[in-house]
């Protein structure tokens, strides 16, 4: 089968290697399309993510769909040809952390395409059948690589606890902050204010329910928030730009007592916000890690048209084409919102 590494920074090369044959309890999958995460942009341009290095041949990729194609002993539910999408997340099941309903930190949780553990720039994949979730017919396979996003919405939203009274700002419209937006929306709050300097990305975030949208290069969104909260800021800050400013940012326009939720990568191993403004205001802050027992909640809501997750696919690659759609995604050109490789037609 075809596998694409990642040997250092920008430095993709396409193999040749035996397809993986799936283990008891596990399935076999043919993967069709994975969406290129701001993740898998930090791996690609500088080799790590924090302390976190390369350091032999990865296979980054993990927001992905497929198709089943085998299965291993004793596997029940899934059947050859089901369209799936995955949970790309292996937690023990044993650790307090997993114990308490919180895998997401499981300590060293194998996750696709995060050093050592493989991901789904290859043809084929093996995974815990458990982990693995059958789609409908009616959606499309881009639409269900774009749920592992939405799932990390979803929890982030829940995360905030949220009311619908509240002023919510989104800072950042990518997929990761349309998906929190559109759960928000869900979630019923009726204000939510979305701030990105690409115009496509504010264009998308209106057409998907935005109240409001911000060019932060023009405007000084200190004063668009509070002129829109009249003057109280926002109860609750997402920020999903993974950029240091937009923490700064969160710090001082959320109210007194408000809630700053932090869900972006930034490139440095820091966050700094202003802590006069954070402590005089007593805020609370919240740190987003991946997604926890959402991955069914947005098949659910994709296939039941509360969110537009089709959207976020813009631009499609194929696994050749990798490097293009990389570079592609770290310039944020052309209107892109999450490019695709297509692995598998």
């Amino acid at each position: 089968m075809r596998v694409l590494r990642l040997h250092g920074p920008r430095d993709l090369r396409m193999c040749e290697e035996p397809a993986p044959a799936p283990g008891a309890g596990e399935v076999q999958i043919q993967v069709k399309s994975v969406g290129v995460c701001a993740s898998d942009l930090h791996y690609y341009r500088d080799g790590r993510i924090g302390s976190t290095l390369i350091e032999t041949p990865l296979v980054i990729g993990h927001e992905a769909s497929g198709v089943v194609s085998a299965l291993g002993e004793g596997v029940t539910g899934l059947r050859v040809g089901d369209r799936v999408a995955i949970e790309p997340a292996k937690p023990c099941g044993k650790c307090e952390y997993c114990l308490s309903g919180h895998f997401n930190v499981c300590p060293d949780v194998p996750f696709f395409g995060t050093p050592p553990t493989d991901g789904c720039f290859r043809d084929y994949i093996t995974w815990p059948a458990a982990l693995v979730f059958k789609v409908p017919d009616s959606l499309s396979l881009d639409e269900v690589a774009m749920v592992e996003p939405l799932a990390v919405g979803i929890y982030a939203v829940q995360l905030a606890d949220l009311r619908a009274e509240y002023s919510v700002v989104v800072l950042g419209a990518g997929a990761i902050g349309l998906s929190v937006m559109q759960a928000a929306r869900v979630a019923g709050v009726r204000q939510i204010i979305v701030s990105d300097p690409v115009e496509a990305r504010r264009a998308l975030a209106s057409r998907l329910g935005a109240s409001k949208v911000i060019d932060p290069s023009l405007s000084n969104i200190d004063h668009e928030i509070s002129r829109f909260t009249d003057g109280r800021g926002a109860d609750v800050v997402f920020e999903c730009a993974g950029d240091e400013s937009a923490v700064r940012e969160a710090s001082r326009i959320a109210k007194p007592l408000g809630r700053m939720v932090i869900v972006g990568i930034p490139d440095g191993d820091i966050y700094s916000f202003d802590a006069s403004s954070a402590r005089r205001k007593e805020l609370t802050a919240v740190f987003v890690r991946r997604s926890n027992n959402t991955t069914e909640t947005g098949i659910k809501w994709t296939a039941e048209g509360k969110v537009d997750t089709a959207s976020y696919a813009t631009h499609r690659f194929a696994l050749e084409e990798a490097k293009e759609a990389m570079e592609l995604a770290i310039s944020k050109a052309d209107g892109v919102i999450r490019a695709i490789i297509a692995v598998s037609e």
